[in-house]
């Protein structure tokens, strides 16, 4: 007759992770793979961090836009609201242009 050994679930679960873990384990690669796979990259780290630092974006455009964003919104309101205004637009775009409108 044979003997029967018997484990909880909770053993047999424990001993079934850790076999999974031990495979997994065995099939990464070795520090010196790795260091082969994929080289040290802190001098591009470098290069690149002084590249973001000199590339700053200027304040003075961005108050620029936002003052000719305003002019273009002013002028727009106007034009819609007075017909005055709307005739010496468009006077002075005949002036300017050739075409006929």
């Amino acid at each position: 007759m044979s003997e029967q050994t018997n484990i909880s679930f909770e053993a047999a679960l424990m001993i079934a992770l850790r076999a999974d873990a031990q495979k997994e384990l065995d099939t990464l690669p070795t520090p010196e793979q790795l260091e082969e796979l994929y080289p040290d990259t802190s001098q591009w780290d470098e290069r690149m961090a002084a590249a973001l630092r000199r590339k700053k974006h200027s304040p003075v455009l961005k108050r620029v836009l936002l003052a000719a964003l305003t002019l273009v919104i002013l002028t727009i309101g106007a034009l819609a609201v007075n017909a005055d205004f709307r005739r010496a637009v468009y006077t002075m775009i005949q002036k300017f242009l050739p075409i006929e409108m």
